[in-house]
């Protein structure tokens, strides 16, 4: 019996007043042509922390300090193969940023509410899950 990998995955919930960021997804990406919370994996000697910071900034040019954000939880994801441990962040903006995509990952974004966000059914995998355990009711 082999132990299962662990993948460590960062995402982040980044809102302005009551819409969070969502990003789409290349074509030639993985979870191809489908909307998702900026996020991605966790670096070898990165934190947690750090890793929100990087891969915010590189997906959509939102430049912030590592103090600035708020960590949620995090989910578990188990695949039959490995485990993706998904930290979840939230980080609060009081003007909608500029948005600069990274072209080879995302062809559109859009402020969404919970709600739109859950009545789409192009979402990359658990980001209902995401949405409806860190966002609705709190």
């Amino acid at each position: 019996m082999t132990d299962k990998k662990v993948l460590r995955v960062v995402g982040c919930i980044v809102r302005h007043n009551a819409n969070i960021l969502m990003l789409f997804r290349t074509k030639k990406e993985t979870d191809p042509s489908l909307w998702g919370i900026p996020g991605g994996k966790v670096e070898a000697g990165e934190t947690d922390d750090q890793a929100i910071a990087r891969e915010l900034f590189e997906e959509t040019g939102i430049k912030s300090e590592v103090s600035q954000f708020r960590r949620l939880g995090e989910l578990p994801i188990e695949y039959p193969n490995m485990t993706v441990v998904f930290p979840v962040f939230e980080l609060h903006v009081n003007q909608r940023p500029s948005i600069v995509l990274q072209p080879r990952e995302h062809v559109d974004y859009k402020w969404m509410t919970a709600e739109q966000i859950l009545a789409h059914a192009d979402l990359m995998q658990d980001v209902d899950v995401i949405i409806k355990t860190f966002t609705l009711n709190k």
